[in-house]
């Protein structure tokens, strides 16, 4: 029981998280909306409130220092996840090529779409790995595929 309680446990750490920075996320782009089109059409959260007085250009750099701190949260909790689950170091470091892996991918298309004139395209794709950073979408690879390495490898 206490096992099942633990894993519950770091599900909805990961559930809450991804509610709260989908919730900042979503008010802090409505309040760069409303800044860049000197519009007040979209409710933010009560706790943003005071991002209202701060300048476009504030608003959008945070967004650039908010998003590694999210990667940097995903991949604590799953590390820990993870460790308790599979009582490994050699796991963690799996995970930790499996974020940096990402993290590259994500870097190569943002320069790459600057280098080509594609900043857009780049940014898009750049953003699609940004994503997966910020998702529980790593333990759902690696936990299946730990089990299944296990199991070949007996």
């Amino acid at each position: 029981m206490n096992r099942t309680i633990k894993i519950s446990f770091f599900v909805l750490a990961l559930l809450a998280l991804g509610f709260f920075r989908e919730t900042l996320f979503v008010s802090i782009n409505s309040i760069l909306y409303d800044k860049f089109y000197k519009e007040n059409h979209h409710h933010v959260v009560w706790f943003l409130f005071f991002v209202n007085a701060l300048s476009y250009q504030t608003v959008y750099i945070a967004k650039w220092v908010i998003t590694p701190l999210f990667v940097f949260f995903y991949w604590f909790i799953q590390r820990k996840f993870l460790l308790f689950i599979f009582n490994e170091k050699r796991i963690i470091q799996w995970l930790g090529v499996l974020y940096l892996s990402l993290f590259l991918l994500a870097g190569v298309f943002f320069v790459a779409g600057w280098a080509f004139g594609k900043i857009h395209d780049g940014y898009a794709f750049s953003r699609l790995f940004m994503g997966l950073l910020q998702s529980p979408v790593p333990c759902m690879i690696l936990i299946p595929a730990i089990y299944l390495y296990r199991q070949t490898a007996e």
